[in-house]
């Protein structure tokens, strides 16, 4: 890790993000960090009419967003 990497406690930044999961709706998520956040890639199903369609999302979030997350914000 470099000095100028910003600190993330993953305890808190993994807790964020699953309510972040659970209020989207999202199953079948997956967590992968990358070198400035993480990234959140989960299901979330929807009806049109009688069928039920599944879509795959993902949200990007820097450790600034997951920070001020983490911090209320």
């Amino acid at each position: 890790m470099t000095p100028s990497r910003k600190q993330l406690d993953y305890a808190k930044a993994l807790a964020v993000i699953g309510q972040f999961a659970a209020k989207q709706g999202l199953s079948d998520i997956c967590v992968m960090e990358f070198e400035e956040g993480m990234i959140l890639i989960g299901s979330t199903i929807y009806e049109t009419g009688e069928i039920l369609n599944r879509q795959t999302v993902s949200h990007i979030f820097s450790v600034d967003d997951l920070q001020k997350m983490i911090r209320g914000g």
